[in-house]
């Protein structure tokens, strides 16, 4: 069975149509607020940046900070898990040693690459030392490829990141005191044992050197056939 046809008929144009009469309409409204926005300041949308700068939430992913220890080292491991799960790929860490007994491994290098980081957030919850933490600093502009690459010196947090007219703390594991150390398994700074591992690395560098190895025989002539 054939479906059934339906002609539709446009509307006849009237002469308000004709004469573009219902544009006004709009253009009144264009017209509004274009008089509140010059003659209030409170209406515009928009505020007057750099003079300006809106408040964001605590939640914002804005740059990174590497937080520090009390004794002022990096509390960052260089265990590897914010680089094993950022999507990007953009976290670059080498380990060493660490000189304080105290700790097993502190980062040597330690770089993000801001131009491709997509602010997830997800090193921040992949750390299991709460060592970094995202600020609400969103002015990131660079010349250079180079300079968007942040090492140790620039990502290790300072006090105008928190000062009044610094950007403040934004994207963090937590809000206020750590439930870690509200549970007393806050993790200890090391200091306590600062002052022996000093005076063993003393002791170490009055030791005297090791005797010179004696030297090595001289060979036996070989026999005559």
């Amino acid at each position: 069975m054939p479906g059934k046809v339906v002609i539709l008929e446009p509307p006849a144009e009237t002469l308000a149509v004709r004469l573009y009469l219902p544009l006004l309409a709009g253009m009144a409204l264009t017209f509004r607020k274009f008089v509140a926005n010059v003659l209030s300041r409170k209406a515009r949308p928009t505020i007057e940046y750099p003079e300006e700068r809106r408040d964001y939430s605590d939640r914002f992913r804005g740059r990174h900070i590497l937080k520090a220890r009390e004794d002022g080292t990096l509390k960052c491991v260089a265990c590897y898990m914010c680089a094993t799960a950022c999507p990007a790929d953009c976290i670059h860490i080498e380990a060493g040693e660490h000189p304080n007994l105290a700790y097993e491994k502190y980062p040597t290098v330690f770089e993000i690459d801001l131009l491709r980081c997509v602010m997830c957030g997800f090193c921040v919850d992949a750390c299991p030392k709460d060592a970094i933490w995202m600020t609400k600093d969103y002015e990131l502009s660079f010349f250079t490829r180079k300079d968007a690459v942040y090492g140790i010196p620039e990502l290790t947090e300072k006090p105008s990141d928190t000062a009044p007219d610094g950007p403040g703390y934004g994207y963090r594991p937590y809000y206020g005191e750590s439930p870690a150390k509200k549970a007393g398994q806050f993790e200890p700074s090391g200091l306590a044992i600062l002052p022996m591992t000093l005076a063993r690395n003393a002791a170490i560098n009055r030791m005297p050197p090791p005797p010179p190895k004696p030297p090595a025989p001289a060979p036996a002539p070989a026999k005559p056939a």
